[in-house]
């Protein structure tokens, strides 16, 4: 995936201002959303941030109950346009005892950007979601195929879709779309709108959405303030079992996040 177009804190095209120093802060400012919607970062042959989250919120739920989360990126994308990378974050499903629980999250991730016109952009990519145990009392690994097309700088459009999520036999679509407008030269305006078609996994459709700030406090760390929130139906343990898959809805949705970039 492409690290311009489209995280919503993505690098700018900034025609040289404040060359090598600006455009540090701004690889460092894309890695944050890069990690909080796993996407997947370009324009850089070589990048990688570490990070510190209140929260691994992913397209309305938490993977960490709502834990604090360490997480990492690194990746590679050539002249022509590929692009691969791996990602690592905590995660933290099942709040029942049981062994082999879930606690690492890997995502590899190939794929293709290719330029349409002077405005545009597109993206093919295909992710994976690899755990070093069981989700919800089974193995969760899965693929996701992705779409994306970007407008200049400051508007994405992406649709994914995984064929057999989280294991679970069912097809499960997402759309999404992605705005994002600086306020200074050190701050930045992001927010973003989605639809997880997922009924067939956990009994529902839902939007999700967030609004937020970041700010450079250096050429290499990066804060990020940032309110989530998603329209999901609350529901009860005792009407589950206890194999099904059903992230808890989000409780603090306020989201902060540390990144330094190298």
């Amino acid at each position: 995936m492409g690290l311009i177009e489209i995280a919503i804190l993505s690098t700018m095209n900034l025609n040289g201002f404040q060359y090598r120093l600006l455009i540090l802060k701004k690889k460092i400012f894309s890695g944050i959303f890069c990690m909080l919607l796993g996407l997947s970062p370009a324009h850089a042959e070589w990048h990688g941030e570490v990070g510190v989250l209140s929260n691994y919120v992913y397209r309305g739920y938490s993977k960490s109950q709502g834990n604090p989360v360490f997480q990492g990126h690194l990746d590679y994308q050539n002249d022509n346009g590929w692009f691969t990378g791996l990602g690592l974050s905590q995660v933290n499903f099942d709040s029942l005892r049981r062994s082999n629980l879930a606690t690492v999250e890997i995502k590899p991730y190939v794929g293709w950007a290719m330029p349409i016109s002077s405005n545009l952009r597109t993206e093919l990519s295909v992710s994976g979601y690899i755990y070093n145990g069981n989700i919800f009392g089974q193995a969760g690994d899965y693929a996701e195929l992705n779409a994306a097309l970007h407008y200049q700088d400051w508007l994405s459009a992406k649709v994914s879709v995984a064929p057999n999520a989280y294991q679970r036999h069912v097809t499960i679509p997402n759309y999404e779309l992605i705005y994002r407008r600086d306020i200074l030269d050190t701050v930045r305006f992001s927010g973003g709108l989605g639809y997880y078609q997922a009924k067939g996994l956990i009994g529902q459709n839902f939007f999700y959405w967030n609004l937020g700030v970041s700010w450079f406090l250096t050429s290499y760390l990066a804060l990020d303030i940032r309110y989530v929130d998603a329209y999901v139906k609350e529901h009860f343990d005792t009407d589950l079992d206890h194999d099904e898959f059903y992230p808890r809805p989000l409780t603090n949705k306020y989201l902060l996040s540390l990144t330094v970039g190298f």
